[in-house]
C-alpha cells in the first residue's frame, strides 16, 4: 500500500498501518519513500496497582517506537511521554521534518476516556481495526505553515515544562490518573492569563460556556489554508471572551482570558489541535504548534 503525498505550505499529517508506504515529495521534486515496518510501546514506570485502570494521582511514564524504513535505510524514531522528553524534537532526515506523534500500541495499556487522541479506525474491512502509527511530515526547508506562529498564551523560557502540566502529567497522550491518555496540553498559569490567536482565523466561537448549561467554556479557532488543509485549534477552562464570536481574528490577537473555570488542582489552560486534510480528521500534539512558535520568537 503507498499513500502519496506532496510537501504544501502546511504540514502533513497522517496515519499509516504496518508496511504501508507515505511516498512523499519534497518542493524540490524529490520523492522520500517512509515504510512503516513496525510500532511497539512499553510502560517504563508507573505507581498503578494495576495496569490500565485509572488510580487518583497515580503517575505513569511510557515509551513507544516506530520503526522506518526511508529510503531504504531502517530507522528507529523513540519518543518518551510523561517527562520533559515529551517536547521532544522531529527527526530532521532526507530534508524532511518527522514527528512521530503516537503508536496504537499504547492503547494496550492506556485508556481514551479524557479526550479523543487514538488513531482512527480503519475505513476497509481488508485492512487491520486500526490504523498503527501516526506521523507528522514537512519539507524541512518549510514551516509548518506560511504565517509565523505568535505565542498562544505567555511562553516559559527556552521551553514548556512538564512539572507545569496539571501534577506534572498532563501532556499530550500523558497518563491522566496513570492510565488515561490526556486529549489535548495542559499549561499551568493563573487565572486571567491571556491567550492569543496563534494565527490568522476565519472564525472562532464558544462551542460550550458556562452560560448555555456546560460544565466549562471551551474555544473553538478555525483556520482553512489555501493548500486545502483546516486547521482547528480548541482552548478550554476560560474566565470569558475578549472578542465577540463568529468573526475574523488576526494572529496576536487576545481572544480570551484562561485558566479560571473548571480547572481542578491546578489553574490551566487547556489546548488541543486537529487538522482536516484528505477527507480525514486528524488529532495532533499542540507541542508541534509550540515548537514552531519558539522557533518563531523574535
Amino acid at each position: 500500500m503507498i499513500a502519496n503525498r506532496i510537501a504544501k505550505p502546511t504540514l502533513t499529517a497522517i496515519e499509516l498501518v504496518h508496511d504501508e508506504t507515505l511516498a512523499f515529495t519534497r518542493l524540490d521534486g524529490t520523492c522520500v519513500s517512509i515504510k512503516l515496518v513496525a510500532t511497539q510501546a512499553e510502560i517504563i514506570t508507573t505507581t498503578l496497582s494495576e495496569i490500565g485502570k485509572t488510580e487518583p494521582a497515580a503517575t505513569t511514564v511510557y515509551g513507544f517506537w516506530a520503526d522506518l524504513c526511508i529510503d531504504g535505510e531502517n530507522v528507529r524514531v523513540e519518543r518518551e511521554v510523561g517527562t520533559q522528553k515529551s517536547f521532544y524534537e522531529p527527526l530532521l532526515i532526507k530534508g524532511l521534518h518527522i514527528w512521530l506523534d503516537a503508536v496504537d500500541a499504547i492503547f494496550e495499556f492506556m485508556l481514551e476516556t479524557h479526550g479523543h487522541c487514538r488513531l482512527q479506525e480503519n475505513a476497509s474491512h481488508y485492512k487491520p481495526p486500526r490504523r498503527h502509527a501516526r506521523i507528522v511530515v514537512q519539507d524541512a526547508s518549510l514551516s509548518i505553515c506560511p504565517e509565523k506562529i505568535h505565542p498562544w498564551c505567555p511562553l516559559p523560557e527556552d521551553t514548556l515544562n512538564i512539572e507545569d502540566c496539571y501534577r506534572g502529567e498532563d501532556c499530550w497522550m500523558g497518563a491522566y490518573d496513570g492510565a488515561s491518555a490526556h486529549g489535548g496540553l495542559d499549561i499551568n498559569h493563573p487565572v486571567g492569563t491571556p491567550l492569543f490567536a496563534p494565527i490568522n482565523l476565519d472564525n472562532h466561537f464558544l462551542f460550550n460556556a458556562t452560560e448555555t448549561g456546560h460544565n466549562n467554556n471551551r474555544w473553538r479557532g478555525i483556520r482553512q489554508w489555501d493548500d486545502g488543509t483546516t486547521w482547528i485549534l480548541t482552548s478550554c477552562h476560560m474566565t470569558h471572551l475578549t472578542i465577540p464570536e463568529h468573526s475574523s481574528l488576526v494572529a496576536g490577537t487576545q481572544y480570551a482570558e484562561g485558566a479560571g473555570v473548571r480547572v481542578g488542582v491546578a489553574e490551566h489552560s487547556h489546548f488541543s489541535f486537529a487538522v482536516l486534510d484528505h477527507g480525514e480528521l486528524i488529532h495532533l500534539d499542540p507541542w508541534i504548534l509550540f515548537w514552531q512558535m519558539y522557533r518563531d520568537l523574535p
